[in-house]
């Protein structure tokens, strides 16, 4: 009986996940507005009665798409820094993800359809503040970690400098949708230059 609720378990969360890729490349090509349930349904190979077991509205599925690209991107980059690795290494760990064109977030739902979907979703906007704060609670244990260990100046406060990494984050991925030239690697080195004791 346990065993047949771990499937029942199981094949419900590999629907739900399935839909949630198929709305992520619809998405991508057509914008957050363009593709129909329908056609998210038939391209995950579903029908829309599947998607109503999982989800209770298309906002309730742009959340989900959202909180799996960013979420997943945040884990990704800090994950690192909360096993131990130093602040310097997230922020180059960033900057590389710049240069290869990993962020923002290569063939997925681009930032601008993003923020225009949390203007029109009071859901969706809630979902993403609580991203971006979750993001910053997590830098200030890492940067306070990083003044402990003193490879981050402690004269700063810690709140402020994870503030101000969000905000490069935040602006890079706005300078990089729009094609603003910048060379993410010298701006690390800088900041991090600047928030170090020592050169870093």
């Amino acid at each position: 009986m346990a065993t047949t609720k771990t499937a029942r378990a199981e094949a419900a969360e590999k629907t739900r996940e399935r839909l949630i890729d198929a709305a992520t490349e619809l998405f991508a090509r057509e914008g957050l507005g363009g593709p129909s349930l329908d056609a998210i349904c038939k391209h995950a190979g579903f029908t829309r009665g599947a998607f109503y077991v999982h989800f209770q509205s298309r906002d309730d599925l742009i959340v989900a798409v959202v909180e799996k690209i960013m979420g997943g991107f945040i884990d990704a980059i800090l994950v690192a820094g909360e096993a131990g690795a130093d602040l310097a290494t997230i922020v180059r760990t960033f900057a590389i993800a710049v240069k290869t064109g990993a962020f923002p977030f290569r063939g997925e739902v681009r930032p601008h359809q993003v923020l225009e979907a949390c203007a029109r979703s009071p859901q969706l906007h809630a979902t993403y503040l609580s991203l971006i704060e979750e993001a910053r609670r997590r830098l200030v244990i890492i940067v306070r970690d990083g003044q402990e260990t003193g490879a981050v100046r402690t004269d700063l406060d810690a709140d402020a400098v994870a503030q101000l990494l969000l905000a490069l984050v935040l602006g890079t991925e706005i300078a990089t949708e729009l094609g603003v030239p910048h060379d993410a690697s010298a701006v690390a080195e800088n900041v991090l230059r600047m928030i170090s004791p020592s050169p870093a």
